[in-house]
């Protein structure tokens, strides 16, 4: 009797050891599935990382339920082989943490699905935006081809449109979304607003750039017909003011004036022209490369306004310098008509048919009259002092030959009028004092 005591007191001993054992594989099976309900409220996991514990999880869930399946089959057949029903405390405390596997693993598979939904919205977000950040990009570049500029905004237009497409797609799938997981819905609906404000951005830089490259052919077009005219009146400026002046005349000096005055006014427009290529510059600088033409406007503004400046210095010299001629011309003309008069006179055929006194009185007359050509040569002498030209051309100018020519013609003049008087008045004594 004693016996049959001590071992069912061993017996009792026994059971409640391996009560307490299987109670501890249950605590612990419960206190990861409390642990798993906690992780997969946090919020705060990262998306692709948390991907990967959640499938984890599932083999951990899996290999858990059947651990407590293994357990109870276990318990069962121990007390079976007793001959008798499972406890039923053992019996509810099994069933309750299979039931709460179950839970767990369908939890599991519902936030792993809410989470690879949450991470594809999050790619398309994403893709997206890339597509919108790569646009504005395009329209931030600068073009040296307005025409292919044209065919590339067209493009990027048809980017746009696919953009918007994908948007509402995107967000009406998000609202689907919101029944499943109100709280990441808002979170994508938060991030979906600002992808549509970031593309509402998009859409106003490419309507503005469309709108520059719309005026940009004809504000180039503008820019070159400028350019073109201040070219060709730097390159007519440079061969006046480069070539040599002509000096021999009145007329000529007065052709050249004209024609550095013509240079001047032409120029006249070029100030305003090259405002106004500026202001073209700027309306293009957004679209157009344009530093290479903001640096040739500066360089036209500083070749124009350097021949202008030798024009302006000019001109007052080529005026003074055509009126001295137009005077020196006239006192020239005037001694050479006196000149060309006295030698008619001198040389006159009539004067042979008179007597000698009559030819004798007739050279004294000649000859006080001659004494008038003496202002005129001093009147030229000093017309041709005053001419303001230089020096080194005053020697080479025929006029100033001419000059020289007719002084010595008025001294050689009077020199002969007076042997000729002379000869006369030596011949004309002995008939007078015969008589």
């Amino acid at each position: 009797m004693q016996q049959k005591v001590k071992k069912g007191v061993k017996m009792v001993k026994q059971e409640l050891k391996e009560r307490e054992e299987v109670e501890t594989d249950i605590n612990i099976v419960k206190t990861w599935i409390q642990e798993t309900k906690e992780y997969l409220l946090s919020p705060d996991v990262e998306v692709d990382t948390q991907l990967q514990e959640l499938q984890s999880l599932l083999g951990e869930v899996t290999t858990h339920r059947q651990a407590v399946e293994k357990m109870a089959e276990q318990q069962q057949n121990k007390y079976l082989g007793l001959y008798t029903i499972l406890p039923s405390e053992l019996s509810l405390h099994l069933a309750e943490v299979g039931l709460a596997l179950v839970n767990v693993q369908d939890q599991v598979k519902e936030t792993q699905q809410i989470k690879t939904l949450n991470r594809e919205f999050g790619q398309k977000i994403q893709g997206i935006a890339n597509e919108l950040n790569a646009i504005l990009s395009k329209l931030k570049k600068k073009t040296t081809d307005i025409a292919q500029a044209k065919l590339e905004q067209k493009i990027l237009g048809e980017e746009l449109d696919s953009c918007n497409i994908k948007l509402l797609e995107l967000d009406a799938s998000v609202q689907d979304f919101a029944e499943q997981n109100a709280p990441l819905a808002k979170q994508l609906a938060n991030r979906i607003g600002k992808l549509t404000a970031l593309h509402q951005q998009t859409i106003q830089q490419a309507e503005h750039r469309a709108a520059k490259l719309s005026q940009a052919d004809s504000y180039l077009e503008e820019y070159n017909e400028m350019l073109e005219f201040i070219l060709k009146w730097i390159e007519k400026a440079n061969i006046l003011v480069h070539g040599s002046i002509t000096w021999n005349s009145s007329s000529q000096l007065r052709d050249q004036f004209k024609a550095y005055q013509t240079m001047l006014d032409e120029s006249g427009e070029i100030h305003s022209d090259l405002e106004a290529m500026t202001e073209r510059i700027e309306y293009l600088a957004s679209v157009y490369c344009t530093e290479g033409m903001s640096q040739q406007v500066l360089e036209l503004g500083r070749r124009t306004e350097e021949l202008q400046q030798v024009i302006k210095v000019r001109l007052p010299n080529l005026q003074d310098a055509a009126k001295d001629m137009k005077k020196f011309e006239v006192e020239l003309r005037a001694l050479q008509a006196a000149l060309e008069q006295a030698q008619a006179t001198l040389t006159s055929p009539e004067l042979g048919h008179l007597s000698l006194k009559e030819q004798l009185s007739h050279r004294q007359h000649l000859l006080s009259e001659m004494e008038s050509l003496k202002p005129k040569v001093q009147a030229v002498q000093v017309c041709q002092s005053a001419l303001r030209i230089p020096e080194e051309v005053v020697t080479s100018l025929p006029m100033c030959h001419s000059a020289l020519r007719l002084q010595e013609e008025a001294s050689r003049l009077q020199h002969t009028a007076i042997q000729q008087c002379n000869i006369m008045q030596a011949s004309a004594t002995p008939t007078h004092q015969l008589l």
